[in-house]
């Protein structure tokens, strides 16, 4: 008997949990000193300005001054000095300018490299620039599932530090985490925020209607693109969310249409250009055999017709600004920035998006066994009622995978292993499909509407907190951070993660 498992998804309003770390003390009450009133400010003049410099020692000092670090580490600390290498931002993943970024990754390290005092050896950005410019030039970046541990791999790197930055106001938050190469571990973490720097982003004053930005990328995107049949949409996104929202739906299809235009007109003469939501039929999708690269690319055409179209938005307090990108698996990408003023946006079209389940901070795929995690509709996809969906997942080494759905009321259920698939055993290179077309269950989406998302955990050794735990009913934890805290405080164990968010529209 075919039995079918209904992910059922409810919408309530979702908040963020307090982040765990406070660059300051609160002021109020002090025992010490009891003429100051319960719930007194110092006025402004009387605060105490901290310099960016003494922000990145302090940074530094969170790092490294007492890490919790691994049984496996602590014996090479005693036998070598370990380096760190600082992952390189990617320009699309910012809210900032990427010269602006690298103000704050440069003053980290130099920081890092006066407070190691030679503990640690510190890979500079130089040097990486040069490691990640010979990995694209030998397509590594493209072909491989993991070119996080490509670049650990050729930096000789025992330890990464993986940089997040957020916007709130003039100012940036930028957070870092301490993560060991071998294990995937955690074990340091730290965060402050920093007035922003001047820059030619901020001096920029105006900028394109909804429609004339939609109009001058699709003059930029296919200016010069003349042999292209299909474009496959996999959605423009709030910022590094990975959700979905109406203006980006209203966008994508603005834009949709003048890439039409763009095509049928001059001498490309292409009347039949498809344009559509990017999915890949189920029969189609649990078929493929992939041993490198990703699933969206292996279900295109190789002859550079067929092309991936997908992108990012960020919202400030003047404009919009929309970020795209148009790639194939036979071509260079081709990108697109723009700014779009915020009063001439339909005021029904929901800029901000509801907050995912999983923050962005645990977005992050992390972990030695280059977990790679997709769907039949890409990497954070978005569904209407009634659709299906289904996971493909693969990893670099041999692993024991654990996969949960996160609700956006917070339930988190455990989703494979399960009753239909005992084995959690995930051997290197195959992609395992959950439901694969033997197991007789499927995820086909009801209402309501909201925003979940999926969390994997693959280990070295089958040693889960939540083996025992019955597939499908809800685990009774309180978000997931605490299951992902499960995870992290394994000893002994190497740990990856991966995740996706799910938009249900």
């Amino acid at each position: 008997m075919l039995v079918f498992f209904t992910v059922s998804t409810r919408v309530v309003a979702a908040s963020i949990e307090d982040s765990d770390y406070i660059d300051e003390p609160a002021t109020g009450y002090e025992k010490d000193r009891p003429w100051r009133k319960k719930g007194a400010q110092k006025s402004k003049k009387e605060k105490k300005t901290v310099s960016d410099s003494a922000k990145f020692k302090r940074m530094a000092r969170e790092l490294l001054g007492q890490p919790s670090w691994s049984e496996r580490f602590l014996g090479l600390l005693e036998s070598d000095v370990p380096n760190i290498a600082l992952h390189p931002f990617a320009e699309e993943d910012l809210p900032i300018p990427l010269s602006e970024a690298r103000f704050y990754s440069d003053g980290l390290v130099q920081a890092l490299i006066s407070e190691a005092d030679g503990r640690y050896g510190i890979v500079e950005r130089a040097e990486l620039g040069t490691l990640v410019k010979d990995i694209n030039e030998i397509g590594t970046r493209t072909d491989s599932v993991n070119p996080l541990g490509d670049l650990i791999d050729r930096a000789r790197a025992d330890l990464l530090l993986v940089g997040h930055m957020s916007l709130s106001g003039d100012s940036v938050r930028v957070g870092f985490k301490l993560v060991e190469s071998a294990s995937g571990r955690i074990v340091s973490t730290t965060q402050k925020s920093f007035k922003r720097k001047a820059s030619d982003d901020q001096n920029v004053v105006g900028g394109l209607t909804l429609k004339g930005a939609a109009q001058k990328a699709a003059t930029y995107l296919m200016r010069d693109l003349n042999n292209v049949r299909k474009i496959s949409v996999q959605g423009l996104r709030y910022q590094n969310s990975g959700v979905h929202t109406p203006f980006g739906h209203y966008f994508m299809g603005v834009l949709g249409d003048y890439l039409r235009q763009k095509a049928s007109a001059g001498p490309r003469n292409i009347n039949d250009l498809e344009i559509s939501d990017f999915i890949i039929e189920e029969e189609k999708f649990r078929g493929m055999h992939l041993t490198q690269g990703r699933v969206d690319f292996a279900s295109l055409e190789s002859k550079g017709q067929d092309f991936i179209l997908k992108g990012t938005y960020w919202v400030f307090e003047q404009h919009v600004d929309v970020r795209l990108i148009l790639e194939s698996p036979s071509q260079k990408s081709i990108s697109w920035r723009g700014r779009i003023v915020k009063s001439e946006i339909p005021e029904n079209l929901k800029l901000i998006a509801t907050a995912p389940p999983i923050e962005e901070d645990n977005q992050q795929t992390l972990g030695p066994a280059a977990l790679y995690l997709t769907s039949n509709k890409g990497q954070n996809p978005s569904y209407q009622i009634g659709q299906k969906m289904v996971l493909a997942l693969r990893s670099a080494k041999d692993v024991f995978v654990s996969c949960y759905y996160v609700q956006a009321d917070g339930d988190i259920f455990k989703i494979f292993p399960n009753s239909y698939v005992s084995s959690a055993r995930l051997n290197a290179g195959f992609l395992q499909y959950i439901p694969s077309s033997a197991m007789p269950f499927a995820f086909e989406f009801s209402p309501p509407r909201g925003v979940e998302a999926v969390k994997c955990f693959a280990l070295d050794h089958d040693k889960s907190p939540y083996g025992k735990a019955k597939a499908f009913e809800p685990l009774g934890l309180k978000n997931e951070r605490e299951l992902t805290r499960a995870y992290r405080s394994l000893e002994n164990v190497q740990v990856s993660e991966a995740s996706l968010i799910v938009t249900l529209e």
